[in-house]
């Protein structure tokens, strides 16, 4: 048998037994204290670090998925975990309140939103008699302890089952809910309807469907249509008899928080052609208008939300989220206003476009080393240019060399640039039009929202000459969960155009792989 010992969580204030040899990952996860782990536990990404120590005066940093339990421990996940900055407004789109929920004119009743994303989950409180918003509440979706990306999370589900990423899911929904009862003095048990998005992988963890068909060609969706079901059978606590409700799944990796981001947007309504985006751990585009709608996903998004950068991680407090160049030199921001601890997707866009626009970055990615910098431009802007595991980076400040970009995390933006710019063309030539012809570039989800557009066009993430056309619509996927608490035709029509929207799978298109290629340069 075993031995167990005791670990204190110093942060939480909380003690556990856990079994000899296991990890301390494992035990943090079964603290529920879930820490970010791009690389799913591989050991390779460095941003699960925690402090551990035996006497709680002499500690070390380790990392927390490869350091196995021996003896009793003091652990300590200060440096590991930070306050995110979670987007939950959007750009709202005015309909009449229709609702499907059975209303009691007699009781009081409440509506909940949910955007369940890789990354975060935001929460949404409706008053059931006006269609009110009443509160918002989010947090970091648990499941990044599994894995930064939709991938690595459905291989986790594949190898180990259902429990663990079902679980965490379901109780942050759950905990999300108290926390908007508590907020709005009301119970739980008020709450007569939900109504969740999220992507296909999240929609496939939170029903517990086989994921083999969604992560092997041709990325088919076990279940693709509407959703109702009773709360109560999902484990979600609200009314006794309250329904749940997720909105289509429209393909593999266009899900159904795309689906929203059509309901807050509606392009099947507009004359005009626009391209919606979402940049979020992965990338759906979808452009059209009324005369039809095509949409294709790109493996975009984990070097935007941190993950395979060095010194990567989400917006949260201590990260560089801007940086731009004047006379004076380079200059940033931190989110916090504090010491700076990494970089998050805005800044990166950013910081690639100022080096690129100095010229310390040419066409091909390729960064000046120091001597080449000193070179062309003097000592004072060689000094930003160092040299990291054997690899060109660059220090964002000379005197804060913690921070810094290296060559490899260039080639990162490289890739996901190019995934996005040649989705984008691809599209285009399928419809038959240019760049030209589109009259509106609406950009959903946090790292648009943040996301500096000239920038962006700048490095050819996005057409260039569409640069003033760009609008960021906010987390347009709640927005359309809310309208589908809100309006029931609305809701009815998720189901047509779940089934007139036409997807593009990119990676059977002949040219892709030369359209990439050639997207890759700035």
């Amino acid at each position: 048998m075993k031995q167990t010992y005791v670990l204190h969580f110093v942060q939480e204030q909380l003690s556990l037994e856990m079994e000899e040899g296991t990890t301390v990952m494992n035990a943090l996860k079964a603290a529920n204290i879930f820490l970010d782990a791009p690389c799913g536990g591989k050991g390779t990404c460095h941003k699960c670090l925690v402090q551990i120590s035996s006497d709680s005066v002499s500690w070390k940093t380790v990392k927390a998925c490869q350091t196995k339990i021996s003896s009793s421990l003091y652990i300590d996940t200060a440096k590991s975990k930070r306050k995110h900055r979670i987007l939950t407004e959007a750009a709202a789109r005015s309909v009449p309140y229709l609702p499907s929920a059975k209303i009691s004119e007699e009781l009081h009743c409440y509506l909940v939103a949910f955007d369940i994303g890789t990354t975060t989950i935001a929460s949404y409180l409706l008053d059931g008699h006006t269609g009110k918003q009443l509160g918002t509440a989010s947090c970091v979706n648990p499941q990044a302890a599994y894995g930064a990306d939709v991938i690595s999370r459905a291989d986790y589900t594949i190898h180990h089952g259902f429990d663990d990423l079902t679980g965490c899911v379901r109780k942050a929904i759950n905990d999300l809910l108290q926390e908007l009862a508590h907020a709005a003095s009301i119970q739980v048990e008020e709450i007569l309807q939900i109504c969740l998005v999220g992507n296909t992988c999240m929609h496939h963890i939170f029903f517990q469907y086989p994921m083999n068909s969604l992560v092997l060609a041709p990325y088919v969706p076990y279940q693709k249509g509407l959703i109702k079901g009773k709360a109560a059978d999902f484990q979600i606590h609200i009314h006794p008899k309250g329904e749940l409700i997720f909105l289509p799944v429209i393909a593999g990796f266009v899900g159904a928080d795309t689906m929203g981001c059509l309901l807050a947007v509606r392009p099947d309504l507009k004359k005009e052609i626009t391209l919606m985006i979402d940049i979020g751990t992965n990338g759906e585009l979808v452009l059209g208008n009324k005369d039809g709608l095509v949409c294709c996903s790109t493996a975009a998004g984990p070097a935007f939300e941190g993950a395979k950068i060095e010194c990567g991680m989400r917006g949260a407090e201590g990260a560089i989220d801007h940086v731009s160049w004047d006379e004076e030199g380079f200059r940033f921001s931190v989110i916090g206003n504090r010491t700076p601890k990494g970089i998050c997707g805005s800044g990166l866009i950013d910081a690639i476009a100022c080096l690129r626009k100095q010229g310390l970055i040419d066409e091909t990615g390729h960064m000046l080393s120091c001597q080449e910098a000193a070179e062309v431009y003097g000592a004072e802007i060689a000094a930003h240019m160092i040299q990291k595991k054997n690899m060109t980076a660059f220090l964002f400040d000379p005197q804060a060399p913690q921070v810094y970009l290296t060559q490899k995390d260039v080639r990162e933006v490289q890739l996901a640039k190019g995934a996005v710019s040649a989705g984008i063309l691809l599209l285009e030539k399928h419809l038959g039009i240019t760049h030209e012809d589109i009259q509106r570039i609406y950009i959903a989800g946090a790292f648009g929202n943040y996301m500096n557009p000239e920038n962006a066009c700048n490095i050819g993430l996005l057409p260039a000459v569409l640069k003033d056309r760009i609008q960021s619509i906010g987390n347009a996927a709640g927005e359309g969960a809310k309208i589908a608490l809100l309006n029931k035709e609305e809701l009815a029509e998720t189901v047509r155009l779940a089934q007139q929207v036409e997807f593009l799978e990119l990676a059977a298109i002949p040219e892709f792989q030369d359209c990439f290629v050639d997207e890759l340069e700035f």
